[in-house]
């Protein structure tokens, strides 16, 4: 029998989500396209929402938490935010584009895409405060290139990259 691993399943995920089809989350199309049987499914996660929960823990951690560590493996708090613009621009956008939209529909969805926010914005008045930006100043920081980030995900997913960065550069050097 074929062995899968849980990471497996969670890229199989994203991959479909990044297509923009969120109707083919489903057990069957799952295991068909890992070649597996259901019961592994259930094995791994009892139901659909057990996958659609340990799916945006995953994206959780792959496309915030790991990118915050590899900001703070830097000293200059404007790296850190060139770094994440930088890791931003090239990340697979679509997926997050199609999670963002499911949450709407989907309580479990919504938790994730509400923590992950969270996490992002507080982490980015972090480095305004880190740049010896007042409060107030980090906050008006933060929430511009956060609400660039989204809104070209989700008004100009097809913007190249080296544009995206342009514009966080515009960004991140308006806050000294």
């Amino acid at each position: 029998m074929k062995k899968v691993d849980k990471k497996q399943w969670f890229i199989i995920g994203l991959q479909i989500l990044g297509s923009g089809d969120l109707s083919k989350i489903t057990i069957d199309n799952l295991c068909s396209i890992l070649q597996i049987t259901k019961g592994s499914f259930y094995h791994h996660f009892g139901n659909i929402d057990g996958y659609v929960k340990a799916l945006m823990e995953y994206w959780l951690e792959a496309q915030t938490t790991i990118f915050i560590q590899q900001a703070e493996a830097l000293k200059d708090p404007k790296e850190k935010l060139k770094l994440l613009a930088d890791t931003a621009a090239y990340a697979l956008n679509k997926s997050e584009e199609v999670i963002r939209g499911w949450g709407y529909s989907n309580d479990i969805v919504k938790k994730y895409v509400t923590k992950v926010d969270e996490i992002r914005l507080e982490y980015l008045i972090k480095l305004g405060r880190d740049r010896r930006l007042n409060q107030e100043q980090a906050k008006d920081m933060a929430t511009i290139q956060y609400a660039l980030l989204v809104g070209m995900q989700q008004v100009c997913s097809d913007l190249p990259p080296k544009e995206f960065k342009k514009l966080q550069d515009i960004v991140i050097n308006k806050f000294k």
